[in-house]
């Protein structure tokens, strides 16, 4: 092959949202009032309405459950700006948003009037609604909620659970200091886990979706498969090393960076494996709170034609041709 549960994603990524950027703040916010916020969250609807189960959690409820799929659909998309962006509708015409995809999120979110606007419903049980547990969410608080339909394209995701920030016009950290193009929601690893196959080219700014068809990659361009782990907390993570240090490396293609790691401040770090590639004396900046897994951003990703297969557990990386 060519040589080149102490925090949750939310934390992570709230943490380090303005590590590669000018300013740690995207858009500005208009928070809701108390008051606003007793009216939104006065109608739910139990998580068992929508085929979730509730368990009990510190303070209150949680809730477990996935978005359904409808099988053998697939969805050809440009990004938005050359950003990991794609438009997003639901079940009306009139509705319709940019989603950013950010596979190292483990949640999924929506921005409060974006959320009304798709008819986003609550969840809760005996009085008590479902908050954000995550930790990090820029001081604006969260509630669980569901949209019945999400479209990508002719895709259709159904009963998708999102967070609904408490805020009007933006989603602070959430959108990763993406200001173009503006972000309104984040779909996260949560809904992005249950899809088939999606492949993302940020060379050619595409993203290819399928909710059934397996992928086979191109034997001459396949630079390596790396076996995706499932650690708590976290989105989507894979086997890689650091100076051959074995270790799961999370993969942040909503992230504008090449590497960061929390174990030591280096300005380079001279070799980063994701399963066979290996990548030598790499840009790298320092993640704020120690015992944080390691990620590559869109810099290091962006050579190669990436393929997420889920199911398979298994993240192809191909070269283009003619490279």
């Amino acid at each position: 092959m060519k040589t080149l549960r102490l925090f949750t994603s939310l934390t992570l990524f709230g943490l380090i949202a303005g590590c590669a950027s000018i300013d740690s703040t995207v858009g500005s916010e208009e928070f809701l009032t108390e008051r606003e916020q007793k009216q939104a969250l006065a109608k739910t609807k139990t998580p068992q309405y929508f085929g979730f189960n509730a368990y009990p959690a510190k303070g209150g409820i949680g809730f477990h459950g996935d978005a359904r799929l409808h099988p053998n659909h697939q969805a050809h998309m440009k990004l938005i700006s050359g950003q990991p962006v794609v438009e997003i509708r639901g079940k009306s015409r009139r509705q319709s948003g940019q989603a950013l995809l950010d596979f190292s999120a483990a949640s999924s979110w929506a921005e409060f009037s974006k959320a009304q606007e798709f008819e986003a419903t609550f969840m809760g049980m005996n009085g008590d609604v479902i908050p954000y547990r995550g930790g990090y969410t820029g001081e604006v608080k969260g509630y669980a909620a569901v949209i019945s339909q999400l479209r990508l394209d002719q895709l259709f995701i159904e009963n998708a659970p999102v967070y609904v920030r408490m805020s009007r016009g933006a989603l602070g950290p959430m959108a990763r200091n993406i200001y173009d193009p503006h972000v309104d929601m984040v779909l996260g690893y949560d809904i992005l886990r249950l899809f088939e196959t999606i492949q993302i080219s940020i060379r050619d700014g595409l993203v290819i979706f399928s909710s059934s068809h397996p992928y086979s990659p191109h034997e001459d361009l396949l630079m390596t498969r790396a076996p995706i782990r499932q650690i708590p907390g976290y989105g989507l993570a894979v086997s890689g090393a650091i100076y051959g240090q074995s270790t799961p490396i999370v993969l942040d293609l909503a992230g504008d960076f090449s590497f960061m790691r929390s174990d030591k401040k280096v300005a380079e770090t001279k070799q980063v494996s994701l399963g066979d590639i290996v990548y030598r004396n790499v840009p790298t900046e320092q993640l704020p709170v120690q015992g944080m897994l390691p990620r590559v951003g869109r810099r290091m990703l962006a050579p190669y034609l990436i393929t997420i297969c889920p199911k398979q557990g298994f993240v192809y990386f191909e070269r283009y041709p003619g490279d």
